[in-house]
């Protein structure tokens, strides 16, 4: 059955609200996948021939990982290519050439819709500019990031992607830094062919991780009129799960007609000198979470790192409680 286009979907029913999956990365980690390079999930595609065995071990747990997310309810289903631009494969890998890059891609992303199947919805997932410098949890982009050519960093990926028919969407992913933001959502059609969201990586007191408040970031929507018409939307994620209910919910105050996408962290504490990660301190409640979110004008719902499967399980559970009940309150919709 093919899917009807996600626009469409989302706009056909001001109720409906898509789980997206989890911590891919995490769920590899877990199950013996080495991600430790730096070109993060995606090293078990570079090597073409290996990854053309039927028998591979690697091919079969990535399998694995995207249906257990699919299982567990999630919709929609990012590619593995966060730390997939040309610039960090084609300094970090033995692939040096846009064929080669492209051979690539096609390979990740054919990979993942021939494991979820047709009726899910794709998401080509495109890093920070700062992902290949290690900046997008600092928005530290060096001194003039005003001066960065950030569409000649995502051109190649983006071109690859916008041609791609097994994507539904594109999105940008952990964007930590404001001139970044204001030079996505200065491109038209013509570069971003596809629907595409924002997601913005946020500090625990409420900002970019430059600093920009979201005051500031709703703005820069604000300025950037008119929108590229294939924009979906803002989003947060890969940031606190404690803080992010409130952080949306002042974006969603300064811009209430955009839908949200948030995909939080698992509620677990990173100690960066331990490098490791710690329990919450909190128990994790997704339901109320969820329905804040939801409140706030979220319409993808999913999880960033250390996020698993039962995670998605809790909010594929929350979104179907809350969705419906939000449903009573839009002026001539009723609930199945």
């Amino acid at each position: 059955m093919p899917r009807i286009p996600i626009r469409q979907y989302l706009e056909e029913d001001p109720t409906r609200v898509l789980v997206m999956d989890g911590g891919q990365g995490t769920e590899l980690e877990n199950r013996g996948i080495v991600v430790a390079s730096p070109v993060w999930s995606a090293a078990p595609f570079l090597d073409a021939a290996a990854w053309q065995q039927p028998d591979s071990r690697e091919r079969a747990i990535v399998a694995s990982v995207l249906r257990d997310f699919v299982a567990a309810g999630a919709e929609v289903i990012m590619t593995i290519t966060y730390q997939a631009s040309f610039t960090s494969v084609t300094t970090n890998t033995g692939i040096t050439t846009l064929q080669d890059y492209n051979a690539l891609l096609d390979r990740i992303v054919g990979f993942c819709r021939e494991t979820v199947g047709d009726d899910k919805y794709l998401v080509g997932s495109i890093g920070a500019w700062g992902a290949h410098v290690c900046a997008e949890f600092t928005g530290d982009y060096g001194p003039r990031p005003d001066h960065i050519d950030y569409l000649a960093y995502f051109k190649p990926q983006l071109d690859n992607f916008n041609a791609q028919p097994a994507l539904d969407l594109i999105g940008f992913e952990t964007i930590p830094n404001a001139h970044e933001l204001r030079a996505i959502l200065s491109w038209d059609e013509s570069v971003i062919a596809k629907p595409f969201y924002v997601a913005l990586s946020v500090h625990d007191a409420g900002t970019l991780r430059d600093g920009t408040p979201m005051a500031d970031v709703a703005a820069i929507v604000a300025a950037a009129a008119p929108l590229n018409p294939n924009f979906l939307g803002l989003g947060i994620n890969c940031s606190s799960l404690s803080r992010t209910p409130a952080i949306l919910a002042e974006l969603h105050a300064l811009l209430p007609a955009l839908p949200m996408t948030i995909y939080p962290n698992s509620g677990e504490i990173y100690d960066p000198v331990k490098k490791v990660w710690n329990a919450s301190p909190h128990v994790v409640d997704w339901g109320a979470v969820v329905a804040s979110y939801i409140r706030s004008g979220a319409r993808i719902i999913g999880g960033c790192c250390r996020t698993i499967p039962n995670d998605i399980r809790q909010i594929a559970d929350a979104v179907r409680t809350h969705a419906r009940a939000s449903s009573t309150d839009v002026p001539g919709h009723a609930s199945p």
